[in-house]
């Protein structure tokens, strides 16, 4: 049976440490605390353990697997906080206990605090999203001590276990494996695995046994006050570790030991909230001596009294969530209204038409592309929220994915007004603009802001070609979602315009091109211009957007995967302006919807372009040879030649040209072969001889 082999090698383990402790103790006690402590570090996963087993069968997960008991303990990552307080709103536990880990090892005091700081935060946030009777019956339940949520201090705990028990019945479950408590892990859109061993005693007995090891001597309580649950992030003096006047004591785990996990969005978020920490705890905390850090009720009660005044950018812990079926949202871990003022709606609209007004006259170059093409991105970054939902559930359908980008990249002249649209774009959703810094374009952190900033846009400037090709292609080009259930849209902007593009980007991106822009030489311009806009961004309410959320989730639940994403937010948009400013549907020719065919079939409007140059009448060669560069026909395809200068580089650059137009067996070298008949339907014209070419015809 399961029950005895699956118990065989742990129980061996569970029996033997408690007679190795008691002669620790009767020897010598310091041996006995570094034994219990080595006992905590195997078996939360950092040293492997092997459970004999046998194989009885298997299943696809259901939710239904937590079901049918009354109390629970589990052990966790901190990034799944959020999926395992929701399961408890789900589910009638009359007692539960959650342990969060770290996907790091905790090196020393500073870090102690800053992943715990992040952890408690994360707890109050998460049950503050809760419905308000849900919300109250958890914190009763913590008050009179049937729930306690605790976080890990000193060891990475890599281990996933959760213990169910009915206690009227006696039903007790194990299951552990690899797959954290979140709605990716258990969706089954990822490889992974869960082992469950149901009454089985000594199973039941071990495990147990190895969860209160970790709960007693390698956690601290968190304290939810339900006088500041509201307040989700918490202070210096608040963090559990530092609680009491108990003494603290820290052990170096040694340079080899310091093992990172690849899953970097919490390590990312408490490294940073370290950042801000460490130059005022350097003069508090003590160093290691003797391979340990103590932290003495003293130096307790000097960490309590710091009171940091963090900068943005020293503590980047910003996001926004949505709740869609509660019709919720919360923006750093604080209520955000979607409830709207008509008046202050109507100021916004009136706003945002003056900005775009403002483009005519001051602008050189195609005015009416250019407000056009904003727009466009304008509907884009204010659906972006819901664009996680829609790739999410594209995915489970088997749906093209590529129609929901998540990344938009705006690209061009500099002078384009690029970085100051994105400024009052976000300045008009959330209240101030927000630009992550260049430096962190990279695609760990890229990977880490998909996590932590849940469905905050993340914004970059100025994103040169280099950085673009080494860290964002690769990510653009993942079409798996991020182990998280919310996660945002990006905005790239490049104010150098870039070479090209490939075909695999552009297809995944909305891309926003334009070389409309303001005559740098005309310093008054700039400086008026720059006036007006200065007043519109400080003019702006942020009711808009919140009617624009409001209305959004209002047309997305009757079809939760529309098949013209941009259609609806640009018709969203119109319905909105118009309704608060009727006059601006016939002032303002770019205010019309738009849809993704028609979206898509301009995007290549810049490649059209160059092509069609390429191929002009006056560059066409009779036979191949009379010239170093030129084109010529043959039959059903086109012939390109080039010559190649020293580097060996071609003066056309191929890359953003669709794959499907190019002939790569028959191409070589200098000489690029294209598909006639794709290539006419590309450019919407026939590839017509030069007629100087043509011979005469003879005279009768």
């Amino acid at each position: 049976m399961a029950t005895s082999a699956a118990g065989r090698g742990a129980c061996y383990n569970a029996a033997t440490a408690p007679r190795g402790r008691r002669l620790a103790e009767e020897l010598n006690p310091t041996m006995a605390r570094l034994q219990a402590e080595q006992q905590v570090r195997l078996d939360d996963g950092a040293g492997l353990r092997v459970a004999d087993a046998q194989f009885l069968g298997e299943s696809r997960f259901e939710w239904s697997l937590f079901s049918g008991y009354d109390s629970i303990r589990a052990l966790t990552y901190s990034a799944s906080i959020p999926a395992i307080v929701r399961m408890l709103d789900k589910h009638d536990f009359t007692r539960f206990e959650c342990v969060f880990g770290c996907e790091s090892t905790l090196h020393d005091i500073k870090q102690v605090l800053a992943f715990q700081q992040v952890a408690a935060g994360d707890v109050r946030s998460a049950i503050k999203g809760l419905s308000d009777p849900r919300h109250v019956h958890i914190l009763e339940q913590v008050r009179n001590g049937r729930a306690a949520f605790r976080v890990l201090r000193k060891q990475i705990a890599h281990a996933k276990l959760y213990l169910l028990e009915d206690e009227q019945s006696g039903q007790t479950r194990v299951i552990i494996g690899s797959a954290n408590l979140s709605e990716t892990a258990f969706s089954g859109r990822q490889p992974e695995t869960l082992v469950k061993f149901d009454n089985d005693e000594l199973a039941w007995e071990h495990y147990v046994r190895m969860y209160n090891m970790i709960r007693d001597e390698a956690s601290d309580q968190i304290e939810l006050p339900p006088d500041r649950i509201s307040k989700a992030n918490i202070e210096l003096s608040e963090i559990p570790a530092i609680s009491g006047n108990v003494e603290l004591v820290i052990h170096d785990v040694g340079a080899d030991e310091r093992l990172t996990l690849d899953v970097p969005n919490q390590i990312k978020r408490f490294e940073k909230v370290a950042a801000a920490t460490n130059p005022l705890l350097t003069a508090v905390v003590p160093p290691f001596r003797n391979g340990a850090q103590r932290i003495t009720p003293q130096i307790k009660h000097e960490i309590r009294q710091i009171r940091l005044v963090k900068t943005t950018d020293e503590s980047d812990n910003r996001y926004f969530s949505l709740d869609r079926a509660a019709g919720e949202a919360s923006l750093d871990g604080e209520p955000f209204s979607l409830e709207w003022d008509g008046d202050k709606v109507q100021t916004d609209a009136e706003l945002m038409i003056d900005y775009f007004k403002n483009y005519e006259g001051a602008f050189r170059g195609n005015v009416a592309r250019l407000q056009r093409d904003y727009f466009t991105l304008w509907a884009w970054l204010y659906f972006s929220p819901f664009m996680c939902d829609l790739r999410n559930l594209a995915l489970i359908r088997n749906e093209d994915i590529i129609r929901y980008p998540s990344f938009a990249v705006v690209f061009g002249k500099s002078n384009c007004g690029k970085s100051t649209l994105l400024d009052m774009l976000t300045t008009s959703m959330f209240g101030k603009a927000h630009t992550v810094d260049k430096v962190s374009f990279t695609i760990s952190n890229l990977r880490a802001l998909q996590q932590g900033y849940k469905r905050f846009p993340a914004v970059f400037d100025d994103i040169g070609r280099q950085a673009f090709n080494r860290h964002g292609r690769e990510i653009i080009k993942d079409e798996m979602p991020p182990p998280t259930d919310e996660f945002p849209g990006f905005v790239l902007s490049m104010n150098a315009e870039p070479t090209a593009f490939p075909d695999e980007i552009v297809k995944r991106c909305l891309m926003i091109y334009t070389t409309t822009a303001l005559p740098p030489h005309n310093e008054s311009l700039r400086q008026a211009m720059d006036s007006r806009i200065r007043r519109v961004t400080r003019e702006l309410t942020g009711h808009l957007y919140r009617r624009y959320l409001a209305d959004a989730m209002d047309n997305l639940s009757g079809n939760p995967l529309p098949e013209d994403w941009l259609l609806l937010s640009s018709e969203t948009l119109r319905d909105i302006i118009v309704d608060a400013a009727p006059d601006a549907e016939s002032a303002a020719a770019w205010l019309r919807p738009i849809s993704w065919l028609d979206y898509a079939d301009k995007r290549y409007d810049r490649v059209k372009t160059r092509l069609d140059d390429l191929l002009r009448p006056s560059a066409m060669l009779k036979n191949e040879g009379d010239a170093p560069n030129g084109w010529l026909l043959e039959e059903n395809r086109a012939l390109v030649v080039e010559q190649r200068d020293a580097f060996g580089r071609r003066g056309f650059n191929w890359e953003d040209v669709p794959s499907t137009l190019i002939d790569e067996d028959a191409s070589s070298g200098g000489r690029t072969v294209l598909h006639r008949a794709a290539l006419q339907e590309f450019l919407g014209r026939p590839l017509a001889p030069d007629r100087r070419w043509w011979p005469f015809p003879k005279r009768r």
